[in-house]
Protein backbone atom coordinates (compact mmCIF):
# COMPACT_ATOMS: atom_id res chain seq x y z
CA UNK A 1 0.00 0.00 0.00
CA UNK A 2 1.46 3.34 -1.13
CA UNK A 3 0.24 6.39 0.72
CA UNK A 4 2.65 8.85 -0.89
CA UNK A 5 4.52 8.86 -4.19
CA UNK A 6 7.90 9.33 -2.54
CA UNK A 7 9.15 5.98 -1.20
CA UNK A 8 11.10 7.51 1.69
CA UNK A 9 8.14 9.57 2.96
CA UNK A 10 5.86 6.57 2.44
CA UNK A 11 7.97 4.46 4.82
CA UNK A 12 8.13 7.27 7.38
CA UNK A 13 4.36 7.69 7.26
CA UNK A 14 3.78 3.95 7.75
CA UNK A 15 6.04 3.88 10.83
CA UNK A 16 4.32 7.00 12.16
CA UNK A 17 0.87 5.38 11.84
CA UNK A 18 2.10 2.18 13.50
CA UNK A 19 3.62 4.21 16.37
CA UNK A 20 0.32 6.07 16.91
CA UNK A 21 -1.70 2.82 16.92
CA UNK A 22 0.70 1.13 19.37
CA UNK A 23 0.66 4.20 21.65
CA UNK A 24 -3.15 4.28 21.68
CA UNK A 25 -3.30 0.57 22.47
CA UNK A 26 -0.85 1.04 25.37
CA UNK A 27 -2.88 3.96 26.74
CA UNK A 28 -6.09 1.90 26.58
CA UNK A 29 -4.34 -1.09 28.20
CA UNK A 30 -3.00 1.07 31.06
CA UNK A 31 -6.06 3.18 31.87
CA UNK A 32 -8.75 0.65 30.94
CA UNK A 33 -7.03 -2.49 32.20
CA UNK A 34 -10.18 -3.97 33.77
CA UNK A 35 -12.04 -3.66 30.46
CA UNK A 36 -9.12 -5.13 28.52
CA UNK A 37 -8.88 -7.99 31.01
CA UNK A 38 -12.62 -8.70 30.70
CA UNK A 39 -12.48 -8.69 26.90
CA UNK A 40 -9.41 -10.91 26.99
CA UNK A 41 -11.16 -13.37 29.33
CA UNK A 42 -14.20 -13.52 27.05
CA UNK A 43 -12.05 -14.14 23.97
CA UNK A 44 -10.03 -16.83 25.77
CA UNK A 45 -13.26 -18.45 26.96
CA UNK A 46 -14.58 -18.64 23.40
CA UNK A 47 -11.38 -20.15 22.03
CA UNK A 48 -10.54 -22.25 25.12
CA UNK A 49 -11.12 -25.66 23.43
CA UNK A 50 -8.86 -24.65 20.53
CA UNK A 51 -6.20 -23.36 22.95
CA UNK A 52 -6.39 -26.62 24.89
CA UNK A 53 -6.11 -28.49 21.60
CA UNK A 54 -2.99 -26.57 20.57
CA UNK A 55 -1.35 -27.14 23.97
CA UNK A 56 -2.20 -30.86 24.02
CA UNK A 57 -1.03 -31.26 20.41
CA UNK A 58 2.24 -29.53 21.33
CA UNK A 59 2.77 -32.06 24.16
CA UNK A 60 1.69 -35.07 22.07
CA UNK A 61 3.70 -34.13 18.97
CA UNK A 62 7.09 -35.56 20.14
CA UNK A 63 5.38 -38.84 21.08
CA UNK A 64 3.75 -39.03 17.66
CA UNK A 65 7.02 -38.24 15.87
CA UNK A 66 8.89 -40.90 17.87
CA UNK A 67 6.27 -43.50 16.91
CA UNK A 68 6.48 -42.46 13.24
CA UNK A 69 10.28 -42.72 13.22
CA UNK A 70 10.10 -46.20 14.75
CA UNK A 71 7.52 -47.37 12.21
CA UNK A 72 9.38 -45.92 9.22
CA UNK A 73 12.66 -47.45 10.41
CA UNK A 74 11.55 -50.95 11.35
CA UNK A 75 8.02 -51.68 10.03
CA UNK A 76 7.64 -49.69 6.80
CA UNK A 77 11.32 -49.73 5.90
CA UNK A 78 10.84 -51.10 2.37
CA UNK A 79 7.71 -49.21 1.42
CA UNK A 80 6.78 -45.97 3.17
CA UNK A 81 3.19 -45.57 4.29
CA UNK A 82 2.98 -42.01 5.67
CA UNK A 83 -0.80 -42.01 6.28
CA UNK A 84 -0.71 -45.28 8.19
CA UNK A 85 2.34 -44.14 10.18
CA UNK A 86 0.62 -40.87 11.05
CA UNK A 87 -2.58 -42.62 12.16
CA UNK A 88 -0.68 -45.09 14.37
CA UNK A 89 1.50 -42.29 15.75
CA UNK A 90 -1.51 -40.13 16.66
CA UNK A 91 -3.27 -43.07 18.34
CA UNK A 92 -0.10 -43.95 20.27
CA UNK A 93 0.38 -40.34 21.47
CA UNK A 94 -3.30 -39.99 22.43
CA UNK A 95 -3.29 -43.29 24.36
CA UNK A 96 -0.14 -42.31 26.28
CA UNK A 97 -1.49 -38.83 27.09
CA UNK A 98 -4.91 -40.09 28.21
CA UNK A 99 -3.30 -42.91 30.21
CA UNK A 100 -1.07 -40.49 32.11
CA UNK A 101 -3.95 -38.11 32.90
CA UNK A 102 -6.18 -41.02 33.92
CA UNK A 103 -3.46 -42.50 36.14
CA UNK A 104 -3.03 -39.20 37.96
CA UNK A 105 -6.77 -38.67 38.41
CA UNK A 106 -7.48 -42.27 39.46
CA UNK A 107 -4.63 -42.20 41.97
CA UNK A 108 -5.60 -38.83 43.46
CA UNK A 109 -9.40 -39.15 43.79
CA UNK A 110 -9.48 -42.44 45.78
CA UNK A 111 -6.74 -41.12 48.07
CA UNK A 112 -8.70 -37.92 48.70
CA UNK A 113 -11.91 -39.84 49.39
CA UNK A 114 -10.14 -42.23 51.77
CA UNK A 115 -8.34 -39.34 53.50
CA UNK A 116 -11.49 -37.32 54.27
CA UNK A 117 -12.50 -39.43 57.35
CA UNK A 118 -8.95 -39.24 58.68
CA UNK A 119 -8.80 -35.46 58.19
CA UNK A 120 -12.18 -35.05 59.90
CA UNK A 121 -11.11 -37.29 62.77
CA UNK A 122 -7.82 -35.41 63.13
CA UNK A 123 -9.60 -32.05 63.30
CA UNK A 124 -12.28 -33.18 65.78
CA UNK A 125 -10.18 -35.50 67.96
CA UNK A 126 -6.71 -33.95 67.82
CA UNK A 127 -6.62 -30.37 66.55
CA UNK A 128 -9.65 -28.87 68.30
CA UNK A 129 -9.10 -30.60 71.71
CA UNK A 130 -5.41 -29.67 71.55
CA UNK A 131 -6.28 -26.03 70.85
CA UNK A 132 -8.77 -26.06 73.72
CA UNK A 133 -6.19 -27.48 76.15
CA UNK A 134 -3.64 -24.87 75.01
CA UNK A 135 -6.19 -22.07 75.46
CA UNK A 136 -7.23 -23.29 78.93
CA UNK A 137 -3.57 -23.46 79.98
CA UNK A 138 -3.01 -19.86 78.88
CA UNK A 139 -6.09 -18.70 80.80
CA UNK A 140 -4.85 -20.43 83.97
CA UNK A 141 -1.31 -19.10 83.65
CA UNK A 142 -2.39 -15.53 82.78
CA UNK A 143 -5.74 -14.77 84.51
CA UNK A 144 -5.86 -11.21 83.14
CA UNK A 145 -6.51 -12.59 79.66
CA UNK A 146 -9.91 -13.86 80.91
CA UNK A 147 -11.18 -10.29 81.21
CA UNK A 148 -9.99 -9.45 77.70
CA UNK A 149 -11.73 -12.54 76.33
CA UNK A 150 -15.00 -11.62 78.08
CA UNK A 151 -14.82 -8.10 76.66
CA UNK A 152 -14.18 -9.37 73.14
CA UNK A 153 -16.77 -12.15 73.31
CA UNK A 154 -19.61 -9.93 72.08
CA UNK A 155 -17.60 -8.76 69.07
CA UNK A 156 -16.66 -12.37 68.33
CA UNK A 157 -20.33 -13.42 68.39
CA UNK A 158 -21.29 -10.54 66.09
CA UNK A 159 -18.52 -11.59 63.74
CA UNK A 160 -19.87 -15.13 63.69
CA UNK A 161 -23.36 -13.82 62.88
CA UNK A 162 -22.02 -11.71 60.02
CA UNK A 163 -20.09 -14.73 58.79
CA UNK A 164 -23.26 -16.81 58.62
CA UNK A 165 -25.06 -13.97 56.85
CA UNK A 166 -22.44 -14.10 54.08
CA UNK A 167 -22.70 -17.86 53.58
CA UNK A 168 -25.42 -17.42 50.96
CA UNK A 169 -23.34 -15.27 48.56
CA UNK A 170 -20.28 -17.45 49.19
CA UNK A 171 -22.30 -20.55 48.35
CA UNK A 172 -23.42 -18.92 45.10
CA UNK A 173 -19.80 -18.06 44.30
CA UNK A 174 -18.77 -21.64 45.06
CA UNK A 175 -21.43 -23.01 42.70
CA UNK A 176 -20.27 -20.60 39.99
CA UNK A 177 -16.70 -21.80 40.43
CA UNK A 178 -17.93 -25.38 40.28
CA UNK A 179 -19.72 -24.70 37.00
CA UNK A 180 -16.59 -23.02 35.62
CA UNK A 181 -14.58 -26.09 36.59
CA UNK A 182 -17.08 -28.37 34.85
CA UNK A 183 -16.90 -26.15 31.77
CA UNK A 184 -13.09 -26.37 31.85
CA UNK A 185 -13.31 -30.17 31.97
CA UNK A 186 -15.61 -30.08 28.94
CA UNK A 187 -13.22 -27.78 27.06
CA UNK A 188 -10.31 -30.05 27.97
CA UNK A 189 -12.11 -33.07 26.50
CA UNK A 190 -12.90 -31.12 23.33
CA UNK A 191 -9.24 -29.99 23.36
CA UNK A 192 -8.11 -33.61 23.05
CA UNK A 193 -10.33 -33.99 19.98
CA UNK A 194 -8.94 -30.77 18.48
CA UNK A 195 -5.39 -31.95 19.25
CA UNK A 196 -5.95 -35.13 17.20
CA UNK A 197 -7.13 -33.03 14.25
CA UNK A 198 -4.15 -30.69 14.68
CA UNK A 199 -1.71 -33.61 14.57
CA UNK A 200 -3.32 -35.17 11.49
CA UNK A 201 -3.13 -31.87 9.57
CA UNK A 202 0.12 -30.58 11.11
CA UNK A 203 2.04 -30.11 7.85
CA UNK A 204 -0.90 -28.40 6.11
CA UNK A 205 -1.35 -25.94 9.00
CA UNK A 206 2.39 -25.19 9.04
CA UNK A 207 2.39 -24.54 5.29
CA UNK A 208 -0.60 -22.22 5.54
CA UNK A 209 0.94 -20.30 8.45
CA UNK A 210 4.30 -19.90 6.70
CA UNK A 211 2.58 -18.82 3.49
CA UNK A 212 0.64 -16.11 5.32
CA UNK A 213 3.72 -14.89 7.21
CA UNK A 214 5.85 -14.69 4.04
CA UNK A 215 3.05 -12.79 2.28
CA UNK A 216 2.61 -10.31 5.14
CA UNK A 217 6.22 -9.48 6.09
CA UNK A 218 9.55 -8.61 4.54
CA UNK A 219 12.24 -11.24 4.08
CA UNK A 220 14.28 -10.19 7.12
CA UNK A 221 11.16 -10.08 9.32
CA UNK A 222 9.71 -13.45 8.37
CA UNK A 223 13.11 -15.14 8.75
CA UNK A 224 13.26 -13.66 12.25
CA UNK A 225 9.72 -14.95 12.98
CA UNK A 226 10.66 -18.46 11.82
CA UNK A 227 13.82 -18.40 13.95
CA UNK A 228 11.89 -17.14 16.98
CA UNK A 229 9.16 -19.78 16.72
CA UNK A 230 11.74 -22.55 16.24
CA UNK A 231 13.74 -21.41 19.28
CA UNK A 232 10.57 -21.10 21.36
CA UNK A 233 9.42 -24.57 20.36
CA UNK A 234 12.78 -26.14 21.30
CA UNK A 235 13.04 -24.23 24.59
CA UNK A 236 9.49 -25.12 25.67
CA UNK A 237 9.87 -28.80 24.77
CA UNK A 238 13.25 -29.16 26.50
CA UNK A 239 12.08 -27.33 29.60
CA UNK A 240 8.65 -28.96 29.99
CA UNK A 241 9.80 -32.52 29.31
CA UNK A 242 12.87 -32.02 31.49
CA UNK A 243 10.79 -30.63 34.36
CA UNK A 244 8.24 -33.45 34.02
CA UNK A 245 11.00 -36.07 34.29
CA UNK A 246 12.55 -34.17 37.20
CA UNK A 247 9.18 -33.90 38.98
CA UNK A 248 8.43 -37.61 38.53
CA UNK A 249 11.79 -38.47 40.13
CA UNK A 250 11.14 -36.03 43.00
CA UNK A 251 7.66 -37.48 43.56
CA UNK A 252 9.04 -41.04 43.69
CA UNK A 253 11.81 -40.04 46.12
CA UNK A 254 9.25 -38.21 48.27
CA UNK A 255 7.02 -41.31 48.34
CA UNK A 256 9.92 -43.58 49.35
CA UNK A 257 11.10 -41.15 52.04
CA UNK A 258 7.64 -40.76 53.54
CA UNK A 259 7.19 -44.55 53.63
CA UNK A 260 10.53 -44.91 55.43
CA UNK A 261 9.56 -42.28 58.03
CA UNK A 262 6.03 -43.75 58.30
CA UNK A 263 4.24 -40.47 57.51
CA UNK A 264 0.52 -40.19 56.68
CA UNK A 265 -1.08 -39.42 53.30
CA UNK A 266 1.90 -40.71 51.33
CA UNK A 267 0.27 -40.84 47.88
CA UNK A 268 -1.53 -37.49 48.07
CA UNK A 269 1.51 -35.59 49.37
CA UNK A 270 3.89 -37.25 46.90
CA UNK A 271 1.61 -36.26 44.02
CA UNK A 272 1.32 -32.69 45.35
CA UNK A 273 5.10 -32.38 45.73
CA UNK A 274 5.74 -33.92 42.30
CA UNK A 275 3.18 -31.83 40.41
CA UNK A 276 4.03 -28.49 42.02
CA UNK A 277 7.74 -29.15 41.46
CA UNK A 278 7.11 -28.36 37.76
CA UNK A 279 6.86 -24.68 38.78
CA UNK A 280 10.43 -23.31 39.13
CA UNK A 281 11.59 -21.77 42.43
CA UNK A 282 8.12 -21.36 44.03
CA UNK A 283 6.89 -24.87 43.26
CA UNK A 284 8.43 -26.55 46.33
CA UNK A 285 6.87 -23.96 48.67
CA UNK A 286 3.47 -24.18 46.95
CA UNK A 287 3.44 -27.94 47.41
CA UNK A 288 4.98 -28.07 50.88
CA UNK A 289 2.45 -25.76 52.60
CA UNK A 290 -0.75 -27.82 52.06
CA UNK A 291 1.21 -31.04 52.60
CA UNK A 292 2.48 -29.80 55.95
CA UNK A 293 -1.09 -28.82 56.93
CA UNK A 294 -2.31 -32.36 56.16
CA UNK A 295 0.42 -33.89 58.31
CA UNK A 296 -0.24 -31.33 61.06
CA UNK A 297 -3.89 -32.45 61.19
CA UNK A 298 -3.06 -36.16 61.17
CA UNK A 299 0.18 -36.41 63.21
CA UNK A 300 1.37 -33.01 64.49
CA UNK A 301 4.60 -34.42 65.93
CA UNK A 302 5.86 -35.37 62.45
CA UNK A 303 5.32 -32.04 60.74
CA UNK A 304 8.78 -30.70 61.71
CA UNK A 305 10.45 -33.83 60.35
CA UNK A 306 8.41 -33.50 57.16
CA UNK A 307 9.54 -29.88 56.66
CA UNK A 308 13.18 -30.91 57.20
CA UNK A 309 12.75 -33.77 54.74
CA UNK A 310 11.21 -31.49 52.07
CA UNK A 311 14.02 -28.93 52.47
CA UNK A 312 16.60 -31.68 52.03
CA UNK A 313 14.70 -33.08 49.03
CA UNK A 314 14.55 -29.70 47.31
CA UNK A 315 18.24 -29.12 47.94
CA UNK A 316 18.92 -32.48 46.31
CA UNK A 317 16.75 -31.48 43.36
CA UNK A 318 18.18 -27.98 43.00
CA UNK A 319 21.84 -28.97 43.22
CA UNK A 320 22.03 -32.48 41.74
CA UNK A 321 18.92 -33.89 40.03
CA UNK A 322 17.65 -30.73 38.32
CA UNK A 323 20.99 -29.64 36.80
CA UNK A 324 21.68 -33.21 35.61
CA UNK A 325 18.36 -33.40 33.76
CA UNK A 326 17.92 -29.82 32.56
CA UNK A 327 21.62 -29.03 32.20
CA UNK A 328 22.22 -25.59 30.70
CA UNK A 329 19.05 -25.59 28.58
CA UNK A 330 17.61 -22.50 30.22
CA UNK A 331 20.67 -20.27 30.42
CA UNK A 332 19.11 -17.78 32.86
CA UNK A 333 20.45 -16.55 36.16
CA UNK A 334 18.39 -16.94 39.33
CA UNK A 335 17.41 -13.26 39.21
CA UNK A 336 15.96 -13.47 35.69
CA UNK A 337 14.20 -16.75 36.49
CA UNK A 338 12.54 -15.11 39.50
CA UNK A 339 11.68 -12.06 37.38
CA UNK A 340 10.06 -14.15 34.64
CA UNK A 341 8.07 -16.24 37.12
CA UNK A 342 6.68 -13.17 38.90
CA UNK A 343 5.79 -11.31 35.68
CA UNK A 344 4.26 -14.25 33.80
CA UNK A 345 2.66 -15.69 36.95
CA UNK A 346 0.92 -12.42 37.84
CA UNK A 347 -0.38 -12.15 34.26
CA UNK A 348 -1.28 -15.75 33.35
CA UNK A 349 -1.44 -17.55 36.72
CA UNK A 350 -0.05 -21.05 37.24
CA UNK A 351 0.39 -21.64 33.50
CA UNK A 352 2.46 -18.46 33.27
CA UNK A 353 4.67 -19.60 36.14
CA UNK A 354 5.37 -22.86 34.28
CA UNK A 355 6.03 -21.53 30.77
CA UNK A 356 7.36 -18.10 31.78
CA UNK A 357 10.96 -19.25 32.28
CA UNK A 358 11.50 -20.86 28.84
CA UNK A 359 9.66 -18.05 27.04
CA UNK A 360 11.72 -15.42 28.80
CA UNK A 361 14.87 -17.44 28.05
CA UNK A 362 14.07 -17.23 24.32
CA UNK A 363 13.47 -13.46 24.56
CA UNK A 364 16.67 -13.11 26.58
CA UNK A 365 18.68 -14.92 23.88
CA UNK A 366 17.15 -12.75 21.16
CA UNK A 367 18.00 -9.54 23.03
CA UNK A 368 21.52 -10.79 23.71
CA UNK A 369 21.97 -11.63 20.03
CA UNK A 370 20.76 -8.16 19.01
CA UNK A 371 23.09 -6.45 21.53
CA UNK A 372 26.10 -8.52 20.41
CA UNK A 373 25.38 -7.74 16.76
CA UNK A 374 25.22 -3.99 17.46
CA UNK A 375 28.45 -4.13 19.48
CA UNK A 376 30.25 -5.89 16.62
CA UNK A 377 29.05 -3.18 14.24
CA UNK A 378 30.78 -0.66 16.56
CA UNK A 379 33.94 -2.83 16.79
CA UNK A 380 33.35 -3.27 20.53
CA UNK A 381 33.96 -6.51 22.46
CA UNK A 382 30.98 -8.66 23.44
CA UNK A 383 32.59 -10.18 26.55
CA UNK A 384 30.80 -9.18 29.78
CA UNK A 385 34.09 -8.81 31.67
CA UNK A 386 35.07 -5.88 29.48
CA UNK A 387 32.09 -3.88 30.75
CA UNK A 388 32.98 -4.38 34.40
CA UNK A 389 35.37 -1.41 34.17
CA UNK A 390 34.30 2.16 34.86
CA UNK A 391 32.12 3.79 32.25
CA UNK A 392 34.67 6.51 31.51
CA UNK A 393 37.25 3.86 30.53
CA UNK A 394 35.02 1.87 28.17
CA UNK A 395 36.11 2.35 24.58
CA UNK A 396 39.65 3.57 25.33
CA UNK A 397 41.34 0.17 25.10
CA UNK A 398 40.97 -0.53 21.39
CA UNK A 399 44.49 -1.19 20.12
CA UNK A 400 44.52 -3.57 17.13
CA UNK A 401 48.29 -3.23 16.55
CA UNK A 402 49.43 -6.42 18.34
CA UNK A 403 46.92 -8.43 16.32
CA UNK A 404 48.19 -6.97 13.04
CA UNK A 405 51.81 -7.66 13.97
CA UNK A 406 50.98 -11.22 14.92
CA UNK A 407 49.09 -11.72 11.66
CA UNK A 408 52.00 -10.29 9.64
CA UNK A 409 54.51 -12.51 11.37
CA UNK A 410 52.34 -15.55 10.76
CA UNK A 411 51.81 -14.66 7.12
CA UNK A 412 55.54 -14.02 6.61
CA UNK A 413 56.40 -17.44 7.99
CA UNK A 414 53.76 -19.02 5.84
CA UNK A 415 54.99 -17.30 2.66
CA UNK A 416 58.70 -18.07 3.20
CA UNK A 417 59.05 -21.62 4.49
CA UNK A 418 62.69 -21.84 3.25
CA UNK A 419 63.90 -19.56 6.06
CA UNK A 420 63.75 -22.43 8.52
CA UNK A 421 65.93 -24.65 6.23
CA UNK A 422 68.51 -21.94 5.83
Amino acid sequence: MKLLSNKKYNVILKYFIVAIVVTLLLIVAIFKWDTVKTVFSVVVGIFEPIIWGAVIAFIMNPLMMSAEKFLNRFIFRKKARPKVSRAIGVVFAAVIFIAVISAIVLSVIPEIISAIPGIYSGITNELIPGAERWFDKILKDIPSIQGIVDEQLSSILSGVRSLFSTIGPKLTEFLTKLLDFANSIKNFIFGIIFAIYFLFSKETLQQQAKKAIVAAFREETYHWIFSFTSSTNSALLNFIYGKVIDSVIIGIICCIGMLIFNMPYVMIISLIIGITNIIPIFGPFIGAIPSAVLILIAEPKKVIWFIIFIIALQQLDGNIIGPKILGSRIGLSSFWMLFSIIVFGSTFGIVGMIVGVPLFAVAYDLINGYVDRKLKEKNMPTDNDYYSMRGVDIGKVTDPVPIEIEEKSVSTEAQDPETEDK
